[in-house]
Formats: structure tokens, sequence, C-alpha cells
């Protein structure tokens, strides 16, 4: 934490707010201490958007569960996905109109200091916020001599700001205690994407707060005067329904970010292809004109081996950018797509997979038949990895307006204990199905034994999409 209880102290011993605005002598200039270029100097590691995505669902389910204690959540969630050694959130105070940072959240080695805080004008996030972007620090006690007795010590720290509605309200920070772990340009990218949630939950918090408060004065007023039952029974009924919108509007934020990641899938699978493929091709090219010139055994076969590589990376980026975004998905709809995934994963993981899809299998609108994919795709690697199931099935049918999808397969089942998670919420992979589903208006159901699991997915087909679909039967 940056600062921990020395604030606290501070006021204490009589100095309290004499820290705001307050510069000692002989400390280290605010540039000696910044190193915010070192994150587009060094090799930035390859983005983990399945990770992203899992953490940011994670956190939007936990905001949904447990609201008041988000903002932990997002400190554990940074901690984690950071690989840091300590993490958390810092919010301006209200009660002074914001002339302090206090820390409700932290997580790591610095968890004990929950509490405490630093000055606003002279701390590192109150120049986060002065510079409105994002810093790196390093050894942030040569500069605010506060954090000299705070340990570990701070080797470098990643902070973020974030706003709500145009507002500065504090920061996100990450920290390095050893050298081990430095900090790059991804790292920003994805401090970054986790400031825009920690915006939203912000908001929502405050306004369950503020909705908590409300309901207490109004039931202070009813004991008072015995009188208002009826006026605070109308008053919490209508901030009820704005809970309820407010969860309408979390689930809304949840469905943006799965459309977002979608999209960056989409994107990074066309660049692959068109790019990255292009360029290989053009390699080939080149190498085949070489061979085919006279050539000695020594340099003939350096450059064959070349050749054989080339063509091995260019399936393996056919490969990724497939598994990021299928082009059949949009080209020729769910059931092309499938088949074709389900022949290369059959390829590459050995598992004999059965596939029983209508004959006749009209196209549905893209957001269903994206849903269908992924949760079929989830469910395939996660019978690769866990079940040792060497065969898996995939049955497709449309009843009553339902769409349905079984995947089943012969493993070795979910163990009891996982069970019971999975049936109240869900790990990190289904957690994201279901609530990808349930924005649908369907439903994903897990039965597992000793012989094997099947996993369900119902989802309602529009009216219009079964019209269509009966017209073009008729034709």
């Amino acid at each position: 934490m940056f600062g921990g209880a020395l604030v606290t102290n501070s006021a204490a011993s009589g100095r309290g707010d004499g820290l705001d605005g307050f510069i000692p002598e002989g400390v280290a200039s605010l540039e000696s201490i910044l190193c915010t270029e070192e994150l587009y100097r060094r090799p930035p590691r390859p983005p983990d958007y399945e990770t992203e995505n899992r953490a940011l669902v994670a956190l939007a389910q936990a905001l949904a569960d447990s609201p008041r204690t988000i903002l932990q959540s997002l400190a554990d969630t940074i901690l984690d996905v950071f690989r840091a050694d300590s993490a958390g959130v810092s919010l301006l105070t209200k009660e002074d109109g914001g002339r302090r940072f206090f820390w409700p959240a932290i997580a790591g080695k610095w968890k004990p200091y929950i509490g405490g805080g630093t000055p606003r004008n002279f701390g590192p996030c109150g120049d986060v916020l002065d510079r409105n972007c994002p810093l790196l620090m390093r050894h942030v006690e040569r500069r605010y001599p506060y954090f000299q007795p705070v340990a570990p010590p701070v080797e470098e720290c990643l902070l973020v700001p974030f706003y709500v509605q145009g507002k500065a309200v504090g920061t996100i920070w990450a920290v390095a205690h050893d050298q081990r772990r430095k900090f790059d340009a991804e790292d920003q990218r994805l401090m970054s994407s986790l400031g825009t949630f920690a915006s939203s939950a912000y908001q929502i918090l405050a306004s369950l707060e503020s909705l908590s408060d409300e309901i207490v004065e109004r039931k202070r007023a009813q004991d008072d005067l015995g009188r208002n039952h009826d006026l605070l029974e109308t008053r919490v009924t209508e901030r009820t329904a704005e809970l309820k919108e407010a969860n309408e509007d979390l689930r809304a934020l949840s469905a943006q970010i799965q459309q977002a990641q979608d999209e960056e899938r989409r994107r990074l699978g066309r660049e692959l292809h068109d790019s990255a493929g292009q360029l290989l091709a053009a390699i080939k090219m080149n190498l085949a004109e070489v061979l085919a010139k006279p050539l000695s055994t020594e340099v003939s076969r350096p450059i064959s081996d070349i050749s054989n590589l080339v063509d091995q990376a260019t399936r393996e980026i056919r490969t990724v950018s497939y598994l990021l975004h299928p082009p059949l998905l949009e080209m020729a709809g769910l059931a092309s797509a499938l088949r074709f995934y389900i022949d290369g994963f059959a390829e590459r993981s050995k598992i004999a997979v059965e596939v029983d899809i209508p004959q006749r299998f009209d196209r549905l609108n893209d957001a269903i038949e994206i849903a269908l994919f992924r949760v079929a795709q989830e469910c395939l690697t996660n019978i690769h990895r866990h079940s040792g199931s060497g065969t898996a099935s995939i049955r497709i049918a449309q009843v009553d307006g339902v769409m349905e999808m079984q995947v089943r397969d012969a493993g070795k089942g979910i163990p009891a204990e996982k069970q019971v998670a999975q049936n109240a919420s869900g790990g990190v992979g289904f957690r994201g199905m279901r609530e990808r589903i349930s924005q649908l208006g369907g439903s994903l159901d897990i039965q597992s034994g000793p012989n094997g699991t099947v996993v369900t997915t119902r989802i309602p087909v529009p009216k219009a999409t079964i019209a269509a679909n009966e017209d073009t039967a008729v034709a």
C-alpha cells in the first residue's frame, strides 16, 4: 500500500492535514523515480486474451453476487493476472473533499496496510491523477519519505487512474517488491482494461451504498414518526427497482465485454491470416525459387529444412487464426464451422468425435451461432485436458422453438467437490459459458458421473428465425 497507516499516525501527532501539499526539503524529484518509458522499451509479453476474458467475466459475476466486496475481488484479480507481489485500489476521501487517498482493498504482501492512506497533493496516486495517465515508478521512498518504514519496499509500481462520469475517484495499482517482475506495455494495456471495469464497478458500488444509506434513513424516520410506513415502502420499492436496473446494466456491461472480446478475436484472427500468413507465403515462394536452382547438398539441405519450417508455421498460424475466430462461422454458419473445427480438433487431439447435426440446418442469428460454437469449443477443450476420454459426441437439434446442443464424453467425470462448485456458479470457463447463454435467455446444464459428462445447452430461437426457416422449407 502507498503509505500504510502513516497518514493516520501523522494526524495523531498533530501534523494530520499538514501533509497535504507539503513537500519536505531534500526529497528526490518526481522525474527521478518515473520510468514509464521503460514500458515501451521492454519486450512486451504476448497478450493472453483468454485469461483476460475469464478475469473480466469472473469480476462481473463477483459484482453481481457480492457487490460490497468487489473492490477486494478486483485487487485479488490484479494480483493474480499480473503475477505481482502486491496490488490494490486507492480512492479519494469524500468527507474532506478528496484531500486524501485511502485504501479499501489490498492483496498480496501489503494486505496488512488496508485502511491507511496518503495525501492527495504529495503521493504517487495524486501524481497519476495530475498527469491523467498511467505511470510506472521505482523506489517511491526516495521522493515520499513516509514510505521508508513500509516493508517490503517498492522496486516498481504500475498505477492507472480511473474516472466515474469524468471525475477522478482513484487509481488501481500493482507492485513488484524485487527485480524478478518487470512491467511492460502489455501490463499497461491490461491494467487500463481493468481500470475501465473498476470505474463501472465503483459507480455501481456507490449506487448500492447510496441505496443502503437511504434505506437506513427511511427506517429511522419510520421509527420516529410512525406514520411514514407507506412512503418508506414506496421508496424502498423504487430503490429496489433501481437496483434491479443496476444489475441489468451490469449484465449489459458483461455482454459488452464478451462482444469486445469476440471482436478482438475476429480482428486478431484476420490479422494473423492476412498479414503473417501472406509474409510466410512470400517467404515460401522465394525459397522455392532458390531450391529450383542448382545448389550443393550443403546449401540445399538447410534451405529445404527452412521451407518445411515455413510450412509448419503456416499451418500453426492457420490453426490459431481459426481458433480465435472461424471465418466459416460468418460465411457458412454454425454447422459448417463446427464440422470443420471438429475435424481439426480430432486430428490434433486424437479424440474421435461423432457429430449429429441435421442435414438441413438453417442459419441462426450471429449471437446464437457464436454462443453455441464457443460452448462446443470450451467443452471439447475440457474433454481433451481433463476427461481422459478417447471419444466425444456433439448433437444439435431444434425442438419446439428451442435450439439444443448436447456435448458428451466417456471420460472419468468431474470430481464431486468440483461438481458442487460448478452447479453453484461454475468454474471460470463454465461461468463464462453460462453468462453468455443466459444473456440469450437460455440455460446450460452439466451432468457428470464415473461414466462421463454431458453438457446440455438450450437457447430459445427467435420467432423471426423460425418463420424464415419454415418459409425456406416451403420454397
